[in-house]
């Protein structure tokens, strides 16, 4: 580590009490320095307002960086840099700054001003790295040298040496250094792979202008060690902002943007006019004749993570937790009271909400009792769609094997009758209040949040309510093997059971949106052997 000469508080700490432009300019220099390792450290008040050292050309370099914030209507010119303060000797702008040369080696020097230069000393704007010397730059350091002989710095170099090796940067003001900085913040985060909010951003500058702003004020006499701040420091703060950060973005994440690519095919959809009816068929599809009963229970499996855990646990995932994950899932699903062809459908269910509506699922909710009893709706999602009301919908699922399918539309229709209630919208919402966790989820609306206020009359649920009901059965249609038309024979026979769920519902219900899924299976049972398998093999 280098280390800083002449221990001096004049003109420093006291001088500089309640200044905060010039911690920008030195949070730029660190911000810079995190980017090239060829910095060693940024100083704050010791051989001049900000020092910074760095490896340059096989040397290391000290340059040495004056913060000018002088208010003024005109601009920076060479009268107002050159003329000395009070007749004193060797105090211009310009003396001053050649007179920080106190260290052995290579010197730069840097003004930084909020106000911009004149012409006269717009050659200094050029970075070093971009002159061609000679240049007006040089000239200019002649003629300093000329006038200003006797000025030679503790290095014995002059304005000669000074004007080859120096830059005056106009940075304006604090917002435009504050916008610069949070930028290369923003550069460095892609560099680490890191995606801090806009507050983290700010918190994380904040964090680095105080530590600007107490090397500042350090004595450097009683604690010269605060007043550097050398790369590796610099990084592990860095680092340890970063780590808190994402730790901060776990609470708020919204793990349901992301989803797996859908499985099933949509292959026949209608929605009645005037009716809050709808139907929509998917189909598992063959794959050489075969139907696709294994892949459709790989799916599944993949699913279940999401079925299974809160927002909350899966925004804390870890890639090399993914083993674990899926164990602890598929145990949760195990663990679960409803018979497994009942969860299986509800799982279906919720692969479909998200698949196609882009649903936020309110986990859980096929697991939560209230009285020893399971609710009988497994699924919650929030739905957005363009140009429409926030919408709950709330899923009723069901396997139906072969020869059951009246029987179970009538329940079914029963269920969602009873559910036009106080009573059970009130249990429904407390449920749904209980579970939800909108820091994981995607702002709502007004209209629904207030559906969902405890306070709020349970019949303010029915203007944000949706019912999807999912039927996934033992088809007739599917039984015998492949058919080439065998869609068309699907679409009838969805059609069919559909026209015999919409006649059972009840008026109470007409309030209330419907959204009918069929899903036809080649054979329940199996695909319940198939993916109890793939469970087993996984936990």
């Amino acid at each position: 580590m280098a280390s800083s000469s002449s221990p001096s508080n004049k003109g420093g700490p006291a001088a500089r009490q309640g200044f905060k432009y010039q911690d920008h300019v030195a949070v730029t220099f660190i911000l810079k320095m995190l980017h090239d390792s060829a910095y060693v450290q940024v100083e704050c008040e010791t051989a001049d307002d900000i020092v910074a050292v760095f490896h340059a050309g096989g040397a290391l370099v000290n340059e040495y960086i004056q913060v000018k914030t002088t208010e003024s209507d005109t601009k920076w010119n060479l009268t107002e840099s050159t003329t000395l303060d009070s007749g004193k000797p060797d105090s211009s702008l310009f003396q001053k700054s050649l007179k920080c040369d106190t260290r052995p080696g290579v010197a730069r020097f840097r003004i930084v001003s909020k106000r911009d230069i004149a012409k006269a000393l717009q050659c200094f704007q050029v970075e070093l790295e971009k002159r061609v010397f000679p240049d007006a730059a040089s000239d200019r350091g002649a003629k300093l040298a000329k006038t200003f002989s006797k000025t030679i710095s503790d290095q014995q170099r002059g304005f000669a040496y000074w004007a080859d090796n120096f830059v005056w940067q106009v940075c304006g003001d604090v917002d435009w250094l504050e916008a610069m900085n949070l930028r290369r913040l923003s550069e460095l985060a892609e560099r680490y792979g890191v995606a801090p909010s806009h507050r983290q951003y700010k918190d994380i500058y904040d964090e680095f202008l105080e530590w600007a702003d107490d090397a500042a004020t350090a004595n450097v006499k009683t604690e010269p060690h605060k007043k550097i701040i050398d790369r590796q420091t610099a990084l592990d703060r860095l680092q340890l902002l970063w780590d808190a950060a994402e730790k901060a973005s776990a609470t708020f994440a919204k793990p349901y943007r992301t989803k797996p690519a859908p499985f099933l095919v949509e292959f026949h959809a209608t929605t009645e006019e005037g009716v809050l009816r709808s139907l929509s068929g998917f189909d598992v599809k063959y794959d050489f004749e075969q139907w696709r009963c294994r892949e459709l229970a790989e799916h599944l499996v993949d699913w279940l993570p999401e079925f299974c855990l809160r927002a909350s646990e899966i925004a804390n995932f870890q890639v090399h937790h993914c083993k674990g994950v899926l164990a602890k899932s598929i145990g949760t699903f195990n663990q679960a009271s409803m018979p497994r062809d009942r969860l299986i459908a509800e799982l279906i269910l919720h692969t479909i909400l998200r698949s196609k509506q882009g649903s936020e699922p309110i986990a859980c909710k096929v697991f939560y009792t209230v009285n020893g009893k399971l609710s009988e709706f497994g699924n919650a999602h929030v739905v957005h769609q363009n140009g429409q009301p926030d919408q709950l919908w709330l899923g009723l699922s069901r396997m139906i094997f072969t020869g059951t399918m009246d029987e179970t539309i009538k329940e079914i229709c029963a269920v969602l009758d009873a559910t036009i209630s106080k009573a059970a919208l009130t249990e429904e919402r407390e449920i749904i209040i209980s579970l939800r966790e909108p820091q994981h989820h995607r702002p709502t609306a007004e209209a629904f949040n207030q559906a969902l206020n405890r306070n709020a009359p349970a019949q303010d649920m029915l203007n944000v309510l949706c019912f999807p009901v999912l039927l996934a059965y033992d088809s007739t249609a599917l039984e015998g093997g492949y058919l080439s038309d065998y869609l068309t024979n699907l679409q009838r026979e969805i059609t069919e059971h559909y026209e015999a769920l919409k006649g059972q519902l009840t008026p109470k219900v007409a309030q209330v949106r419907v959204a009918v899924f069929l899903v036809p299976i080649e054979s329940i049972q199996k695909l319940v052997a198939e993916f109890n398998s793939i469970c087993k093999a996984a936990s």
